[in-house]
């Protein structure tokens, strides 16, 4: 009996985890959608999303809307992204923009715009390809050495090699403003439809993918040897999930640029909230990604109203303080 209750209650509690962020991200839309001078109530705007009804919501949809589901997709994306890779090379450590991927990305995405300008889709395609090549120094040099610490510093240099050159890219074409693209912070301010629909694309596809790993992915608590022992190929699993995770990192940069932190911090608060069963951790880890990205950027917007602060740097002074309570709490 005993047995049985604690399991209910574990039901329960992630239950009301899940509710309990999903509400939280649902008041957040609301509150962003309304940050500015065009206003609507709750019913309003529900009402008029799907009837077209209110002018005011129609401003809010076109203008605010575009902005709102970027920042949720790209949050969802992030903080996946980590928990995998997190995940599959066993270090806590880990952050898509740390160890290369997100500045591979960046890197080949720019080089995706100046070859196919007008073809969004060969952006993404770029990106994907460069998050990839910084991922495999990576994954090669982890091969031959279990430091944690001694990866993470491999990574920052990969990261910073790859975003020299394109800082230097763009200094070459600074005259041309079709070209010069800037990554070292978010843009979320800029987007449209267009961009919607890049994330449109890839996305579902890349977290149905992600959920159906999540079995594969709690295997990686155990010791590589005693996997392989099992008769699971384990280099092929590391590297199929990688590969996610790889690509949802490069399409989140492909349209809001190179964001630190969240994909490092998110997937830590997931575990300590929800548990480490991947089959729960990866789309509540979604949820909270796009929480707190969303919570930052509207928090960007409105506190220092006309000037906008952009959700980086927000991430930045929550994220610091963040991660050295984690580290001191023991991250693992």
């Amino acid at each position: 009996k005993n047995i049985r209750k604690e399991k209910t209650m574990f039901k329960d509690k992630k239950l009301i985890s899940f509710v309990v962020i999903t509400l939280l991200l649902v008041f957040t839309i609301f509150i962003s959608a309304n940050s500015g001078s065009i206003k609507a109530n709750f019913s309003e705007l529900i009402v008029g999303i799907f009837t077209k009804e209110y002018a005011n919501v129609n401003a809010i949809v076109d203008v605010r809307f575009p902005r709102i589901i970027i920042t949720i997709l790209v949050g969802a994306a992030l903080g996946i992204s980590g928990l995998l890779l997190q995940t599959v090379l066993k270090n806590p450590l880990v952050d898509p923009s740390l160890i290369g991927v997100s500045s591979g990305a960046a890197l080949f995405m720019y080089f995706g715009i100046g070859l196919f300008p007008n073809l969004i889709i060969f952006k993404s395609i770029f990106s994907i390809i460069g998050g990839m090549l910084g991922f495999a120094i990576i994954y090669f040099l982890a091969g031959k050495t279990k430091n944690n610490i001694k990866i993470i510093l491999i990574g920052i240099a990969i990261s910073y090699f790859f975003t020299g050159i394109l800082n230097s890219l763009q200094y070459l074409n600074q005259s041309n403003s079709s070209t010069s693209l800037s990554f070292k912070t978010s843009s979320l301010g800029t987007k449209n439809w267009e961009d919607v629909k890049l994330l449109a694309i890839w996305l579902p596809i890349l977290f149905i993918a992600s959920f159906l790993l999540s079995k594969l992915c709690n295997i990686f608590t155990l010791d590589d040897n005693i996997i392989s022992s099992l008769g699971i190929n384990i280099n092929r699993v590391r590297l199929l999930i990688s590969f996610v995770a790889v690509a949802l990192a490069s399409i989140a940069t492909t349209v809001a640029g190179v964001l630190v932190f969240l994909a490092l911090i998110t997937p830590h608060i997931a575990k300590i909230i929800i548990g480490r069963n991947h089959i729960f951790t990866i789309p509540f880890t979604g949820l909270l990604g796009a929480f707190i990205l969303l919570l930052f950027d509207t928090v960007g917007r409105v506190a220092f109203n006309p000037v906008e602060i952009p959700a980086e740097l927000i991430m930045m002074i929550v994220g610091g303080p963040a991660f050295i309570i984690l580290v001191k709490r023991g991250v693992n």
